[in-house]
């Protein structure tokens, strides 16, 4: 097992290739969500406020049974090695004959590439959610709605100094310090039952209350708890001295591993962990145009006790002589030791959610209304596909032709100071269809780092 060592390698690797390839920042599964900027959270109602407030799930418009097809939400993004880089350096380069070669760095290509980092460390995050099926059926007692929803999500934390050390090896005189590597990724589904309700304040008012549990299955959970190693060469005597310390923690199910260790998706596969969520929310209709809404999302942990391993080093060292045993000795206290462990705990992305919508009824016509959206999301954490850099999105709503909605939004903070996001519904009798892109940089050039994407779809009844 030579973790420590070729741990550079896999974190560039990941980060250079799975920034262009996945999709920008989701609140949840809905579509209508991206298409705003993330900033419609107290807008969205029914199956799509599954996962982002448990009170909305009551309906506005009188659907006693909804089905949900298939929800999809996706983001993934990075403040480093945009596409155009990741383009030129690492797609290879066509030969006379068209066909692709690999590319081969010098020095200064080298330097472009270290340049594209904004700070001594780059940051890479993906979160992924789709539906796997959701229900809801509304009476005027209750409101019960259930759901299985599938998520992946990482995040990366990858100094400078790593990839300085691959380009150029270990300078003399230069510390190489990887204290502030972070490393957390993991694959999760929830089944979910919802129960919500509303009540009149006042006898007028309507208020929305919800909560939500959910039993929460780990099918793979890789985490990088400690990362404190640095090492320096000295330029006079040559000499390596430095520190090897780190613990990581995995589990993974191995259903998807098939015959000649082929990739095999299995629809429910066997968990290696295991937990309990809740959600908790409410929603005022202060009066025709103004309504606000609060909501705590994933609280819980999840207990990984299937396969689960821990890798440690935990090493001073001192390399004077590359010709001798000591080399061999060093190199496998730097390796770590893997073993087997009982169990260990994660927590669950938890968030709070403040919204607020301002509506201009009968606009552009009777019974319709130009809605204008905000929402602040903070995270409680910085585990897998979650933050504790806030986040703000504000966006509009408007149906300017018959049964078509167009939507505009922006989002500040997370991994892009600024997002812009544009989406569009298809309202047909008791379908709907919503579609929505956050960062829309990927239509108009190469020089992107994040984008995001949603699709979601329901008939209601």
């Amino acid at each position: 097992m030579h973790a420590l060592r070729r741990l550079p390698l896999i974190l560039l690797a990941a980060s250079l290739c799975a920034a262009p390839r996945v999709s920008a920042q989701t609140i949840g599964t809905s579509a209508r969500l991206t298409g705003m900027g993330n900033s419609s959270a107290g807008l969205v109602r029914g199956l799509d406020a599954l996962n982002v407030n448990p009170a909305q799930l009551v309906p506005n418009d009188g659907v006693v049974v909804s089905f949900s097809v298939l929800p999809f939400g996706a983001q993934a993004g990075a403040d480093f090695m945009d596409y155009a880089t990741y383009n030129q350096f690492f797609t290879g380069t066509a030969n006379a004959k068209g066909k692709r070669e690999p590319t081969y760095l010098n020095t200064e290509d080298k330097r472009a590439i270290l340049r594209t980092f904004k700070s001594d460390v780059g940051h890479f995050t993906h979160d992924i959610r789709y539906g796997l099926a959701s229900a809801m059926i509304s009476t005027r007692y209750m409101t019960i709605g259930v759901g299985i929803t599938e998520r992946t999500g990482s995040n990366v934390a990858f100094p400078q100094s790593f990839a300085e050390f691959m380009f150029f090896g270990n300078e003399p005189g230069k510390t190489f310090d990887f204290s502030e590597t972070e490393v957390s990724s993991s694959w999760t589904r929830d089944y979910s039952l919802t129960v919500a309700q509303e009540f009149r304040l006042y006898r007028r008012i309507p208020l929305l209350v919800g909560a939500t549990l959910k039993l929460v299955h780990g099918y793979g959970y890789f985490g990088l708890e400690r990362f404190n190693s640095s090492f320096t060469t000295d330029p006079e005597t040559f000499e390596v001295s430095g520190t090897a310390d780190m613990i990581a923690r995995y589990a993974g199910t191995k259903d998807w591993i098939g015959e000649n260790n082929r990739f095999h998706y299995s629809l429910f596969p066997t968990p290696v962990g295991s937990g309990f969520g809740v959600d908790f929310g409410a929603h005022l209709q202060i009066n025709r145009m103004f309504s606000a809404g609060f909501s705590l999302v994933d609280l819980g942990s999840i207990t990984w006790e299937k396969g689960a391993r821990e890798i440690t080093a935990n090493e001073d060292f001192a390399i004077d002589d590359i010709t001798g045993n000591q080399v061999d000795e060093i190199q496998s206290r730097l390796d770590g030791r893997e073993y087997d462990i009982p169990s260990f705990s994660t927590p669950l992305p938890a968030a709070l959610i403040i919204s607020g919508v301002l509506s201009v009824p009968d606009f552009p016509r009777r019974h319709k209304a130009w809605h204008f959206t905000a929402a602040y999301r903070q995270g409680f954490n910085d585990v897998a596909g979650n933050s504790t850099s806030p986040r703000v999105g504000i966006g509009t709503e408007l149906e300017l032709l018959y049964n078509v909605a167009f939507r505009f939004g922006v989002n500040f903070g997370g991994i892009r100071p600024v997002i812009l996001g544009v989406g569009v519904g298809f309202i047909a009798d008791n379908y709907k269809l919503d579609i929505g892109t956050m960062d829309i940089t990927p239509h108009l050039s190469e020089s992107f780092s994040a984008v995001a994407v949603g699709v979601s779809m329901h008939w209601d009844i």
